[in-house]
């Protein structure tokens, strides 16, 4: 009899992660993407232009748009980071793909 070699580790998204490590600001920004990403703030970004947006000392959005803005980050920055205690692989796994996705042309 030869000698047994163990089968090799199964590849997971954190070994992945651990060989390609993001940075902490392309972490930070995969969190601010995925906070306000498909949030309150597209709706608010996603009407028309108005001329009235060029003038610097005009309010751009209102104090309850702000808030809702706010409370939606909050908690989805919330979700986030239980998932990354309760469930690092499927947090990293989502970060890289925000990351990757949305975040190129993002300060690094």
């Amino acid at each position: 009899m030869g000698v047994q070699v163990p089968p090799p580790a199964p590849v997971t998204i954190i070994g992945i992660i651990m060989k390609n490590t993001l940075t902490i600001r392309e972490e930070a920004n995969a969190l601010t993407c995925c906070a306000f990403r498909n949030g309150h703030i597209e709706n608010l970004h996603a009407g028309k232009h108005s001329e009235l947006l060029e003038q610097p000392g005009l309010s751009r959005i209102t104090d309850a748009e702000m808030k809702k803005i706010m409370i939606e980050a909050s908690a989805k920055l919330a979700e986030l980071l239980a998932m990354k205690e309760s469930n690092p692989e499927k947090y990293w796994e989502l970060i890289t793909f925000f990351n990757r996705a949305y975040c190129g042309r993002w300060e690094k």
